[in-house]
């Protein structure tokens, strides 16, 4: 009887130790997490540089018509920032933190 137990466990034991998860799924979650945070952080970095440059014009320590490439590059970034922030707010995702959300019941 103690031996049925024994290879019962002994089995269990076995088919648990073979039953290892593969790290693949895990990695590619971890990657995809890496990467969407860094392209939140350069989205962050553009609207920063866009703000500053729009505060700098208000305090007049930059002049548009003496920086006509910086003026041009700025607006293209602020084009390209809303575009993307208009893009979010459209998206059938919406915010970022809906999902985890509704996962914990908030």
């Amino acid at each position: 009887m103690e031996a049925a137990q024994d290879r019962g466990q002994q089995g269990l034991g076995d088919r648990r130790a073979g039953e290892r998860r593969s790290e693949g799924r895990r990695a590619e979650d971890r990657r995809r997490a890496r990467l969407e945070l860094i392209w939140a952080a350069v989205w962050a970095v553009v609207g920063a540089i866009v703000v500053l440059y729009l505060f700098l014009l208000l305090v007049d320590a930059v002049n548009p018509d003496s920086a006509p490439a910086a003026s041009i590059v700025v607006g293209v970034l602020a084009l390209a920032w809303l575009g993307h922030a208009w893009r979010r707010l459209i998206a059938p995702r919406g915010h970022v933190s809906r999902p985890d959300r509704e996962r914990r019941g908030f």
